[in-house]
């Protein structure tokens, strides 16, 4: 693992982190990569972790599941 010092900068509304070139070809990511972002609990650690792709058809079944089933979902969370 690399330790590099990066600094917070501020991106329209939002603050972000620089990923190098080389950073970025070693995770294998490009603009539609999506990641986790986990903070430790003292607050003192951020760890961006690269999410697999999801499955164009689970997600496919996800979408027709829940339009056809949204109203129970939807009882489901208020419990």
């Amino acid at each position: 693992m690399d330790n590099k010092e990066v600094q917070l900068f501020k991106s329209g509304n939002s603050w972000s982190f620089r990923v190098t070139s080389k950073d970025r070809k070693e995770l294998n990511a490009d603009k539609d990569t999506v990641f986790e972002k986990i903070v430790d609990p003292d607050k003192k650690q951020i760890i961006f972790r690269r999410m697999d792709a999801v499955d164009p058809d689970l997600d496919e079944f996800m979408q027709k599941f829940y339009s056809e089933h949204g109203d129970l979902m939807k009882a489901l969370e208020d419990k």
